[in-house]
């Protein structure tokens, strides 16, 4: 398959804000990450300085970002900071670190649930979300590894089993949304705790975190064993729903039922823990045919051309849990609500920074295989 639309979407989205805002945001930090990993494979500048010019621009002279709220506890904020570390490398400038210390700072007082996993945010108490593995956990594991003396891991690792063993469904072999460990909030059932549904890009959150926090411990000693295993055991179980276009459907478990639909960003992020976990040797070798199958299905499905710009479609706007604490919508996470609640965009983050992320894996794979 050509990828040469690929490429070009990837040059167009950096030099437009149509798409994204200058905002300190987790939708934006993925954005970023997918840029970075493509600098550190290729040392193109123009992806690095993409990156540093919008960071420069939240975090002032001081080292100081207006839009960090240090008094309120969002494990999403906590995403767009771990971009930080190779800027901070790269640069050595101590704004840089002034803000990584204050985000892990907070992490000494950060709420937990009794397993120890961290609260989803202040506003959704005593839950954990797959989401919020992503965005909290390769932080705080790539804080340790750089910078503390006793390089412990014993938290995360704690933190990824007792995930499994709240979120994870023997029957099904797939991972819920999110976890109420008090039961009482509207969506989650009484003896569980569990929401509804199986929610694809859920678990793309989850593998993802997984991949990147096996690769920043190489090296380091310390047994990573049991990620491994989590890892195989949760690609196994999305991959025997995986549609014959390579695909997955917004609610998993769900595949072909009526209103369902094939969606991009939660296909793309296990794509990419596919194709790296291959590549890393966390996952055997044939695991690279899903990966691919899983990125020229999307590609093949859902990129398009109009009037010359190339977009990403079928991408999940967004799914929460509970009532939303801007717009006030109430979000049951029942069926309709993972299938109508919430619109049907493109080019929203959510699915391009996936998109570039096992682009980025896709072309590593293209490199291997072309004869010296």
């Amino acid at each position: 398959m050509s990828y040469e639309l690929i490429e070009k979407l990837k040059e167009q989205y950096k030099n437009s804000e149509k798409w994204y805002s200058l905002r300190w945001h987790y939708i934006e930090g993925c954005i970023l990450k997918a840029y970075l990993d493509s600098y550190e494979q290729t040392g193109h500048e123009e992806d690095y300085q993409f990156v540093k010019q919008f960071i420069d621009r939240l975090v002032d002279e001081n080292g100081d970002v207006e839009q960090i709220d240090i008094n309120y506890y969002s494990i999403d904020q906590i995403r767009m900071t771990a971009i930080l570390f190779t800027l901070y490398d790269k640069e050595k400038d101590s704004r840089y670190k002034k803000v990584i210390d204050l985000i892990y700072k907070q992490l000494e007082t950060y709420p937990r649930t009794e397993s120890g996993n961290f609260w989803h945010k202040s506003n959704y108490p005593h839950q954990i979300w797959m989401d919020g593995l992503y965005m909290g956990q390769p932080f705080y594991v790539q804080y340790i590894k750089e910078f503390e003396v006793n390089k412990d891991y014993s938290d995360t690792l704690n933190q990824f089993r007792q995930a499994r063993k709240l979120l994870f469904d023997e029957e099904t072999q797939l991972y819920y949304h999110a976890y109420d460990e008090s039961r009482k909030m509207f969506w989650s059932d009484k003896e569980s705790g569990l929401s509804p549904h199986v929610w694809g890009r859920a678990v793309g959150w989850y593998v993802m975190a997984l991949v990147d926090i096996l690769e920043l411990l190489e090296g380091e000693n310390v047994d990573t064993s049991e990620l491994k295993d989590l890892l195989t055991e949760a690609v196994d179980g999305m991959l025997r729903y995986q549609h014959y276009s390579g695909m997955w459907y917004q609610v998993v478990e769900f595949s072909g039922r009526k209103g369902n639909y094939l969606e991009s960003s939660g296909t793309l992020m296990l794509s990419y823990a596919l194709l790296k976990g291959a590549r890393l040797g966390y996952l055997s070798s044939e695991y690279i045919t899903f990966g691919k199958a899983a990125f020229d299905g999307t590609v093949e499905h859902y990129v398009t051309v109009e009037h010359g710009e190339v977009l990403l479609g079928g991408i999940c706007k967004s799914a929460g849990l509970g009532t939303h604490p801007e717009t006030g919508v109430v979000r049951n996470g029942d069926y309709e609500y993972y299938i109508s609640g919430e619109p049907i965009v493109t080019n929203n983050g959510h699915g391009v920074a996936p998109l570039l992320m096992a682009y980025n894996e896709i072309k590593l794979l293209i490199n291997s295989r072309v004869p010296s």
